[in-house]
């Protein structure tokens, strides 16, 4: 008998989370372990292509207000139904996800109930407050890089942790060397070199700090002065389109959106920057290096732990456009440098984030930690 597997997760937009979670759903062993994913929200690019690839989603189609008679009501329906269906795991990513999932899985009277937190929390108050309640209610909490329990637990959040990190499917990355057909596909200048970036529009993610490194870049001569393509949506859009116009960079910087495959855009890169404020385990950044791209990232979070500095990539401070913009020159200029460093990195993820040994180690914790209270596994 397989073991039921409750899934509560975010909005199934593009985003590492959800890119993450497809993966783990592609190569959890189907003889052992049945899952069913379950989202607050309808919609999202992910939802149809986890549905074509056989994988149960439902929406509870909850309000904005967790607490309100309706999503109180569709919480209180999912947990009987569970409950009647066995439910034997119940996994929560990101903290609204993984609070209802907590609800449920105690209602359900799920054997295993547990949360992943893939990012850091910062200055927002409700989510830490949340994460502190969550880990009460979990028999574990699961991060990606260490810097995540770090964080949780200055913050108070008391569990028991499991760092389980990010796996990555590196031959679907593996690309050549960027080149002019690749820029001239995104309507880009091909005689010129491509710099860029994959992420949410958001503050934390930092694309200003690379807007205004490219603006120290662009005090250069002529023709090797670089392009940036920006990949991803958000509510910093408007914010960085007009840091774009004030510094005269409208015709060096492209907005590219949501992609649903990110390998056009890191076709076309020569150097991928990372400039976040903060971070946990960044799968832009694996993915990155799995494309044998140089990478440059600022040093927070799980970055310094998947870049190892003049070895892997380039770590630079956060905040300083200008040690960002020498990072990134230094790279254009020394190719062979670059070259180096993103061999190097593409056989560091290979080696040690390969997505199938990581879904393993998911599966290992999830029949240890049932075993250990109590049921036996399939």
């Amino acid at each position: 008998m397989r073991l039921r597997v409750a899934i509560f997760a975010p909005l199934l937009a593009t985003g590492g989370t959800q890119r993450y979670l497809q993966q783990v759903l592609r190569y959890l062993d189907r003889q052992r372990f049945d899952p069913r994913v379950y989202t607050l929200k309808p919609g999202g690019e992910l939802e149809g292509e986890l549905r074509r690839a056989g994988i149960e989603v439902q929406c509870l189609r909850l309000g904005t207000r967790l607490g309100s008679p309706r999503s109180l009501l569709a919480i209180l329906r999912l947990a009987r139904r569970l409950r009647r269906e066995g439910v034997a795991i119940v996994h929560g990513y990101q903290w609204r996800p993984a609070l209802v999932g907590a609800l449920v899985g105690r209602l359900a009277r799920a054997s295993l109930v547990l949360a992943s937190k893939r990012s850091l929390t910062g200055s927002d108050v409700r989510a830490a407050h949340a994460w502190r309640r969550i880990a009460r209610q979990v028999d574990t909490v699961i991060v990606n890089a260490e810097a995540l329990r770090v964080e949780g637990e200055a913050q108070g959040m008391r569990a028991r942790w499991a760092v389980l990190r990010n796996g990555i499917d590196a031959e679907h990355f593996r690309l050549g060397a960027a080149d002019a057909a690749a820029r001239a596909a995104l309507g880009l200048d091909p005689t010129r070199p491509v710099v860029g970036t994959v992420g949410r529009l958001e503050r934390r993610k930092g694309q200003d700090q690379l807007i205004a490194a490219l603006a120290e870049l662009g005090r250069g001569d002529g023709g090797g002065r670089p392009q940036a393509i920006l990949v991803g949506d958000g509510p910093n859009r408007d914010g960085l389109a007009a840091q774009v116009a004030r510094l005269g960079l409208e015709q060096e910087v492209r907005f590219l959106g949501m992609l649903a495959d990110v390998r056009p855009a890191l076709a076309a890169m020569d150097v991928f920057v990372l400039p976040s404020w903060e971070e946990g385990m960044s799968n832009a950044l694996m993915e990155a290096m799995a494309a044998e791209r140089p990478v440059v990232a600022t040093a927070v979070g799980g970055n310094g732990e998947l870049i190892a500095h003049e070895h892997t990539g380039l770590l630079v401070p956060p905040g300083d456009p200008s040690a960002l913009a020498q990072a990134i020159g230094a790279l254009l200029r020394d190719r062979s440098c670059a070259a180096r460093l993103a061999r190097e990195a593409r056989e560091m993820v290979t080696r040690r984030f390969g997505i199938q040994a990581r879904v393993a180690e998911l599966e290992q914790l999830y029949l240890a930690r049932l075993a250990a209270r109590g049921r036996r596994a399939a």
